[in-house]
């Protein structure tokens, strides 16, 4: 078929089975090589569907029957979820998201001829629900009324509304309900981006899975809010476990949700939560993982990938307020910290006193270039861990480490992707793989995946 010529139309109705899955959830039908992507399509099920959108590269479509449903699906008569893109596997089993979770991890692996390589069992939580310590939700007023939830995926202008987000804490969801309804009662205005006009944008609520303070955090236009006294006032009498109202002003054109510019409303100016024993202060803007149970075995088990020594010294590379380098500082001589992000920083010094450890230091820099610079000082490190972002690993950073020659590297990764692109780096400039791969679900109901690999020096590798 001539590549001008699209082997789909628009509106059509076809069958197909879904051969892949991809990094959004969505499952994929090949029609001639051409992917079709469908939401609530799990691999290997018949699917009847409609297209919906036809493009030169692939087509979306909606599935109108599931003729030969996976063993895994289930009914969890929760389509709001996937109308909002909140939870694609929402009827899939934990079980069936745990394997499709491992199969995402090979997958990745395998396109960049690394089929080979030894992939474990994802591990699971007890509690794949309801889970989140934080969330931020925008709003819109829809029918005269203040609405909250999230927008629809398909028109990007309708908010689906929510009261159960599935993945929230629960307390978290109701008091988001709380302080839309406060706002609704104050008339508050919502910032429009085609008028330029309005003042609120986000509510974002923060819950410590331990210490239970909440923080609220009212994302505003605006640098100032109507009525905001009374507002703040009215929130720390209704919320159950208020520690922190804020107001964060974001007048950006942009899809950033907070800025740095934070004012106190009332109370505190942050909340504490501990992990794994270690007291955490939490503001506004701090990069605190969102699953505090898995959170601790991931960090357990990056410890334990380690192989920590009393003797070690260790870098702790995109280290957000220090959390794996502050975890595991009992367990070796020295800490050394770098994050781009000053706040985060600040916030890691801050918990590194609150915790009185006295042998780590956090430098406010970028990653890639503090690794550098440690190298260029002769700097030896036993062990560097590093946590980046989805976009993963620069090579300026791993050139880094393969200078230094750590005797462990440990890579705790949000995106299986870009984690197997830097391990073919890593196996090329003189490091390999000890043990498999370790997929870990931090974000159950989701596509999203963590994993953890240790690397070695091939010296190493072979004794």
């Amino acid at each position: 078929m001539p590549k001008n010529i699209l082997p789909v139309k628009l509106h059509e109705i076809r069958e197909g089975v879904v051969t892949d899955v991809m990094h959004n959830g969505m499952g994929v039908i090949l029609v001639d090589d051409y992917p079709v992507k469908l939401v609530d399509a799990f691999l290997g099920e018949k699917i009847k569907y409609e297209l919906t959108q036809v493009d030169r590269l692939s087509a979306f479509g909606q599935v109108l029957q599931v003729l030969e449903p996976s063993p895994e699906r289930i009914q969890a008569n929760k389509d709001y979820l996937l109308e909002a893109g909140v939870a694609p596997y929402v009827n899939l089993s934990y079980q069936g998201q745990l394997r499709l979770k491992k199969w995402q991890v090979e997958k990745a692996f395998a396109a960049v001829g690394l089929d080979t390589i030894a992939v474990a069992d994802t591990i699971g939580t007890t509690h794949p629900t309801h889970y989140r310590n934080k969330t931020v939700v925008p709003m819109k007023y829809q029918n005269g009324k203040l609405t909250t939830g999230f927008f629809d995926r398909k028109d990007k202008v309708t908010i689906v509304p929510m009261e159960d987000y599935f993945v929230n804490d629960r307390e978290i969801d109701a008091a988001i309900g709380m302080v839309r309804d406060i706002l609704d009662a104050h008339q508050v205005t919502v910032y429009d981006d085609a008028t330029q006009k309005g003042d609120m944008r986000y509510i974002m609520v923060r819950r410590g899975y331990y210490s239970q303070e909440v923080m609220v955090v009212l994302v505003s236009h605006s640098p100032a809010l109507a009525d905001e006294e009374p507002i703040a006032q009215e929130i720390a009498a209704k919320v159950p476990g208020i520690q922190s109202i804020i107001l964060n002003h974001n007048p950006r054109q942009t899809n950033q949700q907070l800025t740095g510019d934070n004012r106190t409303l009332w109370g505190a100016d942050a909340i504490h939560d501990t992990l794994l024993g270690r007291d955490f202060v939490i503001g506004p803007n701090s990069f605190y993982q969102v699953n505090p149970e898995t959170t601790e075995v991931l960090y357990e088990l990056a410890a334990q990938k380690g192989e920590l020594q009393g003797s070690d010294t260790i870098i702790d590379a995109y280290s957000g307020i220090g959390t794996i380098g502050l975890s595991v500082a009992d367990k070796v001589q020295r800490v050394l910290g770098v994050e781009v992000v000053e706040r985060a920083v600040a916030d890691a010094k801050i918990n590194m006193v609150a915790n009185q450890i006295k042998n780590a230091e956090f430098v406010a820099a970028d990653a890639p270039t503090q690794m550098q610079a440690w190298k260029d000082a002769g700097l030896k490190p036993d062990v560097v861990f590093v946590d980046p972002p989805r976009r993963g690993l620069t090579e300026e950073l791993m050139d880094a480490v393969t200078y230094m020659k750590p005797d462990r590297f440990v890579y705790v990764s949000c995106n299986p992707v870009t984690m197997a692109r830097d391990t073919t780096y890593m196996l090329e400039h003189g490091y390999a793989l000890k043990g498999a791969i370790q997929p870990l679900d931090q974000f159950p109901q989701t596509a999203h995946i963590e994993a953890v690999a240790l690397f070695v020096p091939q010296a190493m590798a072979t004794k």
